[in-house]
């Protein structure tokens, strides 16, 4: 009766070892399955929803400089200030250039009458020349009458000879008053306007009213004003950059995706965007365009040997190459920040479940890119 109880509870015991035994294996298997789809997934997505959380708000960056030295008078901005196109941002004191533009007005002044000298002595030659032409013309036209009636028989040979004898004599004026026009030509320029010494006054004048136009320094385009570190009264020489001005109105994102995940994204690929500073939305932009080559050994040096390239660890790092998403949606100014952080999926085709898992993801990213 003992022995008929021991092994009833050992069945049982059996029984329940079978079971839990059956249960672990469901849940390993369940387990491999999942990972295996989460794998079959992932690689997937990675081709046609390629995701990348290496991702900045880019804009044009000017360094802001005068193109002349002198003295800052005037800076009616501040840092960080939102500027118009052509608004002034900077002055420099305009005064030695204002000097430099009468200087040059007076010197223009003095070469014009220098000039007008000269011009005058190539209008004599000028119409010295027009009239041997004029005559030469008439002499020409005296000739063939004379030649014309003489093989009639109605001249005599010397009227022929004497008529022949003044047309080579006006050829011979013409060549004369041609080179007498060339000379003065050549003392006073081809014209007023490339007279050596004109010209070069003329240039002088139009460099210092350059110079002084650019003691004016105005914003490139619509932009905010940044690291500005100077106050009026610094000396500012020219190429020297006075602040930086950061474009609002070009402005685009720059995503780092994995090499692998290039092969699939096309110019104007759908993006879904979310950035750190706007939890819970998600903007839209597309492919612009797709970084063909990047700097990936900054040490090797032009006439020097080839480094090596260290590789760390036993895993390979993924290259990175840089893809231009340009946005489609409308982008508040306070979050497109040049440097800011965002996420970015890219939409390589329609493909149904994972374009929905992807937007799903995206967006679940909105709010964790934000928290962490």
């Amino acid at each position: 009766m003992k022995q008929e109880a021991l092994n009833s509870v050992q069945n049982a015991d059996d029984k329940t070892e079978s079971v839990v035994q059956k249960k672990f294996q469901i849940l390993t298997l369940g387990m491999a399955l999942f990972s295996l789809v989460i794998l079959i997934w992932y690689i997937a997505a990675d081709q046609i929803t390629p995701f990348t959380d290496n991702s900045r708000v880019r804009a044009f960056v000017t360094p802001v400089a005068s193109s002349v030295s002198g003295y800052v008078t005037s800076l009616p901005v501040k840092n960080n200030q939102l500027v118009q196109q052509g608004e002034l941002i900077a002055s420099i004191d305009p005064e030695p250039y204002q000097l430099a533009v009468e200087q040059a007005k007076a010197e223009l002044e003095l070469a014009g009458k220098d000039v007008g000298v000269k011009t005058a002595h190539v209008a004599t030659a000028n119409a010295n020349f027009v009239e041997a032409k004029t005559q030469l013309k008439l002499a020409e036209l005296n000739y063939q009458r004379v030649y014309s009636i003489g093989q009639q028989g109605y001249v005599s040979k010397s009227e022929i000879d004497d008529a022949r004898t003044s047309l080579e004599s006006k050829k011979a004026y013409v060549a004369a008053s041609l080179a007498e026009l060339e000379q003065a030509k050549v003392d006073a320029g081809t014209n007023f306007e490339h007279n050596p010494t004109l010209t070069k006054a003329l240039a002088k004048l139009s460099q210092a009213e350059v110079d002084l136009k650019n003691t004016s320094i105005y914003a490139p385009r619509k932009g905010i004003v940044s690291n500005l570190r100077y106050d009026t009264g610094v000396y500012v020489s020219a190429g020297s950059p006075i602040m930086t001005h950061i474009s609002v109105t070009n402005v685009w994102l720059e995503g780092h995706l994995r090499e692998n995940n290039l092969q699939n994204i096309q110019l104007g690929n759908a993006v879904s965007i979310v950035f750190d500073s706007a939890p819970g939305k998600v903007f839209q932009g597309r492919v612009r365009s797709i970084s063909y080559g990047i700097q990936f050994d900054s040490s090797s040096i032009v006439g020097q040997l080839q480094a090596s390239i260290p590789k760390t660890g036993w895993l390979r790092d993924a290259q990175r190459f840089p893809v231009i998403v340009e946005f489609t949606s409308e982008i508040p100014p306070g979050i497109k920040r040049e440097g800011g952080q965002a996420d970015i999926i890219v939409f390589t085709q329609d493909s149904g479940l994972l374009t929905s898992l992807g937007h799903a993801y995206i967006s679940i990213m909105s709010w964790l890119s934000y928290v962490y």
